[in-house]
């Protein structure tokens, strides 16, 4: 089952897309990693996609490495909610 088929093309403007790409789709230089395991089929997907830009240094790694600092970012007030429950704050 592919859960990205009937997924509907979202409808953004050129301004949404080039967002995007500037938030995610830079190289960054990881210089201590971490192992960090996910599906197959998202790493088959993020392969392609990675493979599919001409955007030098840019690596599944770190593609994955942007979306989670901006998902930290985005949600840093909830996840220190969550983990403040018994401790001080994570981030």
């Amino acid at each position: 089952m592919n859960p990205f088929k009937n997924r509907k093309e979202p409808e953004e403007t050129m301004a949404e897309m080039a967002s995007y790409e500037e938030q995610y789709l830079k190289p960054i230089e990881i210089d201590r990693r971490q192992c960090v395991y996910i599906s197959k089929r998202n790493h088959e997907v993020l392969t392609s996609l990675i493979r599919s830009l001409s955007q030098k240094g840019l690596t599944v790694g770190g593609y994955i490495d942007n979306v989670i600092t901006e998902h930290l970012e985005k949600h840093k007030a909830e996840i220190n909610h969550i983990y403040r429950r018994e401790r001080n704050d994570l981030i």
